[in-house]
């Protein structure tokens, strides 16, 4: 039994009438909720059926490995929102101990397993979170079995700290049944199994819209309302440009029955439980979903597929013919930010190729300006990559594991530059004053200063190995790897054997890179047809200034040699 002093006695029972009066709300909160239901509609059930449960031992263990594989990167291993990689991305990972999570089907704003799950299995569109849906049904519903574990225990570690800063000793038993009370869910909101979507929905949908919902995201849907917004943890935010057709929480009038009903607790986006009736969200989420083509939220939302390589005839040697590349399947593949931003769908195009000697992947995406030349420093490039994982386990997306790392094969637009077109900061800066060193030997034309025409000691990049100053042998394709956040290496000059070519035509990038299948153990992962393997893309767009984990990226898909 804990011993407890009159003080912290008095805390429990303090702590009682709290819940007993949180709970008189939330059952007002429900009665609202059931009185506003249309009649004789039932619940309908969010997203997918949870899988039958299994021991809870087993389900703790097993999601604790599958959170430190795909979630801790981001989430961090508490859950805090803090991991390694969290730095790289915006809107910034969930702190699950906050409890305020975006998509939600109870009145109290505690997600249930049903919300957790299909937030797991889809992803979050115009987020970094994404969709892990390829996983089974049991790790899905072992890892939100961790995720309760991480909310539970930041919750009692919250509460200790406050009642030992008000000298107070806790009550254990207590204080976990306090918490279990807390983020226990209530009965999901009732929502109609059918809404109209007929013209007068829309029209009626358009007058609520306007008198609700314009100020923030404009008067045409595209999120140009006010825009000085903050989450409730002080980041900043912008409103849902509805014309795109990215919901968070999927795209159907029952979940954005929900969105509106109830809010998206941790942001602006406020519930209108008492301020409309559901009649009008039913004619408001019509409306809102008659602003985008029903196609677009395909475009955004990741789902693994197989990319088969097909075995050729023609040598990859030598330049690929364009014929051969028009017999091969090009798959689409959705890039989304990790730094989220406004983009123009780039029509991600990927297609491969192997002759039984070397691997040849082609990526195709448009890109309405050219940006081969980031000389200045405001200047930022196009880029590409690829990444590759051969193993039994995947690692986490963001550049592998230290136990697990991946192979990268990148792409950068300033590598097919020709000498008078890249004269560096001599045309950048044409009257600039230039102090010569002693044994520079200068000469006329567009690069008075160049590189390689200076001794090397005096070109420091160069002079410490760097691979990428080497102005006498360039790499039109680099070989990387990694093991983990911010653990990119350049592999040795013997082991660069990524070629690239890049060609940009009629606002329109097409990279081809080309590697060996047999390389020794510092080239990178062996390859071999009928070998599978995970694969994922990433894409820069240096007028938007990308650079480093500010990209485009897709998920891990499966890579298949015939």
């Amino acid at each position: 039994m804990a011993l407890m002093n009159p003080s912290s006695r008095g805390a429990g029972v303090r702590r009682s009438l709290l819940f007993a009066l949180a709970g008189v709300v939330i059952a007002l909160a429900a009665l609202i909720v059931w009185m506003n239901r249309p009649a004789g509609a039932p619940p309908v059930a969010e997203t997918p059926a949870l899988p039958p449960a299994q021991p809870e031992e087993n389900r703790l263990a097993s999601g604790k490995e599958l959170y430190g594989n795909y979630c801790g990167a981001c989430h961090g291993e508490k859950g805090d929102g803090a991991g390694p990689a969290a730095k790289f991305l915006y809107p910034k990972p969930r702190n699950f101990g906050e409890g305020k999570f975006r998509i939600i089907s109870s009145g109290n704003y505690m997600p249930s397993d049903e919300d957790l799950f299909g937030v797991v299995t889809r992803g979050m569109p115009g987020s970094a979170m994404f969709p892990f849906g390829h996983l089974s049904e049991s790790d899905r519903s072992a890892l939100i079995a961790h995720v309760r574990s991480l909310m539970r225990a930041s919750y009692e570690e919250r509460l200790r700290r406050e009642e030992a800063e008000r000298g107070e000793q806790v009550d254990t038993e207590e204080l976990r049944s306090d918490i279990l009370r807390m983020l226990q869910p209530e009965q999901p909101l009732s929502v109609p199994s059918e809404m109209p979507g007929d013209a007068n929905a829309i029209s009626h949908g358009r007058q609520v819209y306007l008198k609700v919902c314009a100020a923030c995201h404009g008067e045409s849907g595209k999120g140009d309302g006010s825009q000085d917004q903050r989450n409730a943890d002080g980041t900043a935010t912008k409103p849902r440009d509805f014309t795109r057709g990215i919901f968070k929480g999927g795209r159907s009038a029952r979940e954005l029955f929900k969105r509106i009903t109830l809010g998206m607790p941790g942001s602006p986006m406020p519930a209108s439980l008492n301020t409309l009736t559901p009649a009008e969200v039913g004619d408001l989420a019509t409306f809102v979903l008659s602003l985008s083509d029903a196609a677009a939220q395909e475009k955004v939302e990741h789902r693994r597929t197989t990319l088969v390589a097909r075995r050729t005839d023609t040598s990859l040697k030598d330049p690929i013919p364009e014929s051969t590349w028009q017999k091969t399947p090009a798959l689409p593949m959705v890039v989304s930010p990790l730094w989220w931003r406004d983009y123009a769908e780039p029509d991600l195009k990927v297609q491969a190729l192997h002759d039984g000697r070397s691997l040849a992947v082609r990526l195709s995406w448009q890109d309405a300006t050219r940006n081969d030349s980031p000389i200045r420093p405001q200047d930022f490039e196009d880029m590409a990559a690829v990444q590759f994982f051969k193993g039994a386990v995947e690692p986490f997306l963001g550049m592998g594991a230290i136990d697990r790392s991946v192979d990268i094969w990148h792409w950068r637009a300033s590598s097919h530059g020709s000498p008078a077109r890249f004269a560096d900061v001599d045309t950048a800066w044409p009257n600039m004053a230039v102090d010569m060193y002693p044994y520079e030997q200068p000469r006329q034309g567009p690069r008075m200063h160049a590189p390689e025409r200076q001794p090397r000691d005096f070109v420091t990049a160069w002079a410490a190995g760097n691979l990428r100053s080497d102005p006498t042998q360039p790499f039109t394709g680099n070989s990387l790897q990694a093991k983990g956040v911010g653990s990119v290496t350049m592999r040795p000059r013997v082991s660069q054997l990524v070629n690239a070519t890049g060609t940009w035509q009629d606002g329109r990038w097409t990279v081809v890179l080309v590697r060996p299948l047999e390389v020794d153990s510092q080239g990178g992962a062996p390859l071999a047809p009928g070998d599978r393997l995970s694969v994922a893309f990433a894409i820069w767009d240096g007028a938007a200034r990308d650079r480093n984990g500010q990209k485009l990226v897709s998920i891990w898909h499966d890579l298949k040699l015939e």
